[in-house]
């Protein structure tokens, strides 16, 4: 089905819109068959996981190899998780693998893109190591910095505006007011350089208006005439007093939180909430969870009001624990146990 899709749209819009195909990165990948597990791996069983990854890295050349016969002009190698580990253990099992993937990619005559998705900032220079075409982030990264990364190697930064609290819950002028913000703090003297793609951070809801997308796009293409329309401009204004916090210090058993994008579409935030319930069910009735996706106003309005800077996140009793980074099954049960009484 979605090598029919592909060869559709080639011939519907392959002539004026580049196409990229996505494929699930060796590690994401490795995820799935492993579980959780795999973070383990990475210090228990080193040769095993080297091994995993290296499959997964054929899985991911042979399904690239059938989306450029299909007519994709992209090869995007998607991998949120990369976001999750080091750049220690990303230069020792992962360098090796995206680097031959990525080389053999182009010799498809193709262009390749390296997805993340989460606050991957520590890992920007080691995925540049692998010289792929492109690297796309999501809103968690800082793009001016991570820019000055990308251009000492030649590489093209994509991204990355918000998905929810812009694209899908706000207006057409918040929309056109974040590109214009981000144009002008990458340029602020005008010129936007070619070494840009400015595109949502990551998959975009189904139920984003399209008059967000609209917005986006003029402002882009079009920002003298977006500056004009956004003269009257007031940015939308969560209401934080609304949201009411837990009475932490009298709690009777430790409570997690789980701040996601969505655990079912994003799959580092899957993992995190995956870790949680882990927890929960070794420890019983001695712990409780709950899941905030910052796909409501009133989730953003929480996340904002208790200062949570990136996501996936994950808060015991109140206090960040865990951010971007999902904790093995005895960190977490040992962070939990400072909280018994």
């Amino acid at each position: 089905m979605v090598l029919d899709t592909m060869r559709a749209m080639k011939t519907a819009v392959g002539e004026t819109t580049a196409l990229y195909g996505l494929v699930t990165g060796p590690l994401t990948l490795a995820s799935h068959l492993r579980g959780t597990e795999i973070f383990m791996d990475m210090f228990e069983h080193v040769d095993y996981l080297d091994q995993l990854l290296a499959y997964c890295g054929r899985v991911a050349d042979s399904v690239s190899r059938m989306y450029v016969d299909a007519g994709m002009d992209v090869i995007a190698v998607v991998d949120p998780l990369v976001s999750q580990i080091s750049p220690r253990h990303f230069r020792k099992h992962l360098t090796k693998v995206f680097t031959d993937l990525f080389n053999s990619i182009k010799d498809m005559n193709v262009f390749t893109s390296f997805f993340v998705c989460g606050d991957a900032t520590k890992n920007i220079e080691a995925m540049c190591e692998t010289h792929p075409d492109s690297i796309a982030i999501d809103e968690n990264i800082d793009l001016l910095p991570a820019k000055e990364i990308t251009d000492r190697f030649n590489i093209t930064i994509e991204g990355n505006i918000p998905l929810t609290s812009h694209m899908l819950l706000g207006n057409q002028q918040d929309n056109m007011q974040y590109v214009l913000n981000l144009m002008h703090a990458i340029a602020p003297h005008g010129h936007v350089p070619d070494n840009l793609i400015i595109s949502p951070g990551c998959d975009m809801p189904y139920d984003i208006p399209i008059e967000n997308v609209v917005g986006t796009m003029q402002a882009i293409r079009e920002p003298e005439t977006a500056h004009l329309m956004l003269a009257n401009y007031h940015a939308q204004e969560y209401d934080l007093d609304s949201i009411a916090l837990p009475d932490y210090p009298n709690l009777d058993m430790p409570l997690l939180e789980v701040f996601t994008l969505d655990s079912a579409t994003c799959p580092a935030c899957g993992y995190m909430k995956l870790a949680a319930e882990r927890a929960v069910k070794e420890l019983g009735d001695a712990v409780r969870m709950v899941e905030y996706k910052i796909t409501t106003p009133e989730n953003i309005a929480r996340m904002m009001k208790m200062g949570i800077k990136n996501l996936p996140s994950m808060l015991i009793n109140g206090e960040l624990k865990f951010s971007s980074i999902i904790p093995s099954n005895s960190e977490l049960i040992a962070a939990i146990a400072e909280y018994q009484k």
